[in-house]
């Protein structure tokens, strides 16, 4: 139910709608060839008022004289318009615009890629905001599949990537969580595998189901303000003015997996006769074989590598969406829509992971041990969105209104079956596997390796030829069964209700005022359970040779970190196939040969995962008033002030274990915190020439603390005197935002853009260990979150569009966009001497696209670079213990040829590069982690009537 404050500002809204006469108005839409034209600048000369188009082309003026005008409509890269209305004989026109020059008219009939970037371009120019936006003729331009990946190439954006996809974004160097992902307007659910983020996880959702992307790095007053890098905005497709019809059709291959890809979308919508009706049904399916090599270095400080794992993934993601879209005009002046999104990811793994424990090594016997892990999962990542709304001119404004739901859920399928729905790994042991003791030292807590950092013989060169001994094999009929592992989590987030209404008008000539409200009740709720079964049967411990009929070759081992030269994977011994695994579980799991391992199972009634089993229940109400004023010809101001209140409740589990007891005591527990954010927000907007802009924005933002921060229990050892816990009073984090940015637009559609920017950001939220007192005893060691220090952030970027259209011929369907982002921060984190950047801060991004676009023919090749960054400050506060996330770089290719106006072929390749991700202790000759994805792509077709 909508809380009081919602309700007052409700009525407030509803009270100055009331009070606006009923005035003259016009409307119109602004078209080229059926297309509509967002972003055009519709001028009334003899009164000086303007405005522009928006998404659908449409606009309107109100508190006119019944009489004829002369508009002017103005759209870069095409000719002015001007056009005379009588509004005493109509009120509602359609206009049709052409291109300025036959070359882009040519580009424009063949491919519509460059009408693409006319209406993204003309968006960001008639902006009074700061703003990036893409297209969806322009995301088609480049093999980006998901919602993730068609942002990475703005200025200033990045991405974060799981199994070579992109899956979070980032905007100017600040972390994902701290940035807002939303879909039409409203933030989205944010479930993802480890329950406690607010960061959206977007490889769910399919490209082909987006109109725009909009991507907002100062924001305005009317939209939601938790964000203190920026806004993503994905709007989806809504009715087309036309009927359309297209479909795609594409087959790939993945290089590594040495397996296929697949792809399918179909696109249908309408209008009816009278213009009332619309509809668009938007469904897109893709299906990918993949596999990931990796390697991962375990290390305590200084002491070297006591475990090395050897990883290799193979499995098959399929990604579903589903958009549709229904439009009703009531009338001239009012209009009702509604919306439903679906998307699904289902990621069935298969994964093999070796662990070379040096720490176990046998100095008598020059011996060493091997740990085999089996496991498979399907995971589910399901998202569920609806929304009903309408949009009403009221003679002197306008408003509009929604209600929706939206819902995310993360789970693991039903392996291994219904009631244990995990993942499941099977771990066997191998305890007399040669070792060469030559590479290996003691430093007081077992043997260790060496990287060559650490002055040792064992480097990335040497590493893996050394595992490849001929004696290094691992023997079925002596890797004893160790334990069964069932690693369950659950998240879910709905957001019962999103409720927002905004009231938009003009109270002379130069002023606009935009009023608004909305309302979030939303739930987070996370359930986590690591369970560790171990051998407790009537008979002897069964080793891997006694699965003989499930026992396979591992998938992809003969090319195991081929970039690597290593030939390690030869010397790999069979493994569990699926359904080995499932034989394994329901022969023993039910009776009585395994037995639950408390003391290494992460369970609540061991006191265990506290943290990650919570409920969240929030309410974000919020209210803005803002002003837009023409100063002059030149200058426009934009201002005011979004007020959000947040009221939150949280469910968690507290533990308490006495000194000399076995078992402690599990409680519930509760808490709540309520906030107000007072948000101030200043645009000016310089006009130096029709092509010129220069912007300043002054605002403040702010980032609600992660949903696992919140928890409010904890876990209390008294035999280690130590409390783990997360802290429910933990303050959000806000930011002062400075931006100072200036555009030229050029040629038919070329820019060049730079700018300045600067956040000084309080509160920071860090994981802290310090000495405390819990329930009265002191001396406590109390590891929670924590506000930290002031932290500041200080960036530049530069970026350009240039279409080579002045060479002669064949030369000048070239072209090139660049653009590079730099990013410096400090933060200070108590007890820790010096200062830090802030998390996942890289201080360099770079893209750059070479294209080529002529008659039918588009070709274009894109590179990403994202320099590297700190993903954790490490707890002893030296450097070398942070770990980073290395230097990272793609580039991917595109090429799609118009055969006729109905029919296109497209090829596509990802990864050309083969890059590596990479996570390291201190410097990158210190890795912790290492994946390489392999190259794939893809050839296809796609129709349209």
């Amino acid at each position: 139910m909508m809380n009081t404050k919602f309700t007052l500002c409700l009525i407030l809204l509803l009270s100055v709608i009331s009070m606006q006469a009923q005035q003259q108005p016009l409307k119109g839409r602004v078209l080229d060839g059926g297309e509509s034209l967002p972003g055009v600048v519709v001028e009334i000369a003899s009164t000086g008022k303007y405005t522009t188009t928006d998404l659908n082309g449409d606009f309107s003026f109100h508190d006119l004289e019944a009489k004829e005008y002369e508009i002017t409509l103005k759209y870069f890269g095409y000719a002015d318009k001007q056009e005379v209305v009588d509004l005493s004989q109509q009120q509602q026109y359609t206009f049709t615009m052409t291109t300025s020059h036959n070359n882009l008219d040519e580009i424009v009939i063949t491919s519509s890629k460059r009408l693409s970037e006319a209406k993204a371009i003309n968006m960001q120019k008639n902006s009074i905001s700061l703003v990036n936006v893409v297209a969806s003729d322009g995301i088609g331009k480049l093999p980006d599949r998901n919602a993730a990946e068609t942002v990475q190439r703005i200025p200033g954006v990045s991405i974060e990537r799981d199994q070579g996809e992109g899956r979070y974004v980032a905007v100017r160097g600040l972390p994902a969580e701290w940035n807002s992902t939303t879909m039409n307007g409203h933030r989205l659910p944010t479930a993802a595998d480890e329950g406690a983020s607010r960061a959206t996880a977007f490889d769910f959702f399919p490209t082909e189901i987006i109109g725009y992307v909009e991507v907002f790095k100062a924001l305005t007053p009317d939209i939601d303000g938790d964000a203190l890098g920026g806004s993503v905005n994905f709007i989806t497709k809504t009715a087309p003015a036309d009927f359309t019809l297209n479909a795609s059709l594409g087959m790939g291959y993945n290089q590594l997996s040495n397996k296929g890809v697949y792809s399918g979308s179909f696109t249908v919508g309408d209008r009816s006769k009278n213009g009332k009706l619309g509809y668009i049904v938007n469904l897109s399916q893709w299906n990918r074989n993949w596999a990931t090599d990796n390697y991962e270095a375990r290390r305590s400080g200084d002491e070297g590598v006591y475990r090395l794992e050897l990883r290799d993934y193979t499995g098959e993601r399929q990604t579903t969406g589903l958009n549709t879209g229904f439009e009703y005009k009531i009338s001239d002046n009012s209009k009702l829509f509604a919306r439903l999104n679906y998307g699904k990811l289902l990621d069935k793994e298969l994964h093999y992971k070796r662990r070379i424990r040096f720490d176990k090594f046998n100095a008598a016997t020059q011996t060493g041990r091997i740990e085999l892990q089996n496991i498979v999962n399907d995971l589910n990542f399901d998202f569920y969105g609806g929304e009903v709304g309408g949009i009403h001119d009221l003679g002197k404004g306008k408003m509009d209104w929604s209600l929706g739901h939206y819902r995310t859920e993360f789970y693991y399928g039903n392996i291994p079956d219904k009631a244990n729905h995990s993942y499941l790994a099977l771990m066997y042991t191998q305890d007399d596997v040669p070792f060469n003791g030559d590479l290996l030292e003691d430093r007081g807590n077992g043997m260790r390796a060496y990287w060559q950092a650490d002055q040792g013989a064992l480097n990335t060169g040497n590493v893996f030829n050394y595992l490849s001994d001929s004696n290094f094999v691992d023997d079925p009929k002596k890797m004893k069964f160790s334990n069964l592992q069932l690693y369950k989590v659950g998240v879910k987030e709905r957001d019962n209700i999103v409720a927002a209404a905004n009231y938009e008008w003009e109270s002379a000539s130069d002023f606009k005022w935009k009023v608004g409200a909305k309302f979030v009740d939303k739930e987070r709720s996370a359930t986590f359970a690591d369970e560790f079964y171990g051998w407790t049967g009537s008979q002897p411990t069964p080793v891997l040779a006694d699965q003989q009929p499930y026992l396979v070759g591992q998938p992809g081992a003969s090319d195991y970190l081929k970039p690597l030269d290593a030939t390690i994977g030869n010397s790999f011994g069979p493994v569990l196939s699926k359904a080995g695994m499932k034989d394994f579980y329901f022969n023993h799991f039910f009776n009585g040969d395994l037995t639950l391992l408390k003391g290494d199972s992460e369970i609540l009634a061991e006191g265990r995962g506290l943290g990650r089993n919570f409920k969240v229940r929030e309410q974000h109400s919020s209210a803005f008033g803002m002003l837009t004023y023409q100063i002059n010809d030149q200058l426009t101001f934009l201002g005011g002030l979004r007020a959000t209140h947040t009221h939150t409740t949280i469910d968690g589990y507290n533990y308490q274990q006495e000194e000399g007891q076995a078992t402690g005591q599990l409680t519930k527990v509760r808490d709540t915190k309520s906030y107000l954010s007072l948000l101030p927000m200043l645009h000016l907007k310089y006009t130096l020439a029709d092509n010129t802009n220069l912007r300043l924005a002054m605002t403040r933002t702010f980032t609600r603390p992660d949903f696992g921060y919140l928890a409010p229990g904890g876990t209390y050892l008294a035999a280690d005197n130590q409390y783990v816990g997360g802290n429910p009073s933990v303050n959000p984090t806000y930011a002062y935002n400075f931006d100072l940015m200036g555009e030229h637009y050029f040629g038919d559609l070329d820019v060049i853009s730079g700018g300045v920017f600067y956040k000084q950001i309080t509160d920071p939220i860090f994981v802290n260990a310090e000495q405390g007192t819990y329930n009265g005893i002191s001396g406590v060691e109390m590891a929670q979150p924590r506000n930290g220090d002031n932290a500041w952030l200080l960036g530049a970027e530069i970026s350009g569009n240039k279409k080579f259209d002045f060479l002669p011929g064949f030369f000048s369907g070239f072209g090139i966009q660049a653009n590079y982002t730099f990013t410096q921060s400090e933060m200070k984190i108590p007890s820790r001497a010096g200062v830090t950047s802030l998390p996942r801060q890289a201080k360099h991004l770079f893209n750059a696209q070479l294209y080529y676009e002529k008659g039918g023919l588009n070709v274009r090749a894109a590179y990403n670079f994202k320099g590297k960054y700190i993903t954790e400050h490490g707890a002893s506060g030296l450097s070398r213990d942070d770990v980073y996330y290395g230097d990272y770089a793609s580039l991917d290719a595109n090429i799609t040829y118009k055969i006729n106006k109905n029919f296109t072929i497209f090829l596509e390749a990802n990864n050309l590069l083969n890059s590596k991700l990479a996570y390291y202790y201190g410097d990158s000759s210190r890795p912790l982690q290492v994946e390489y994805y392999g190259v794939k792509g893809m050839l296809g077709l796609k129709w349209e009537l």
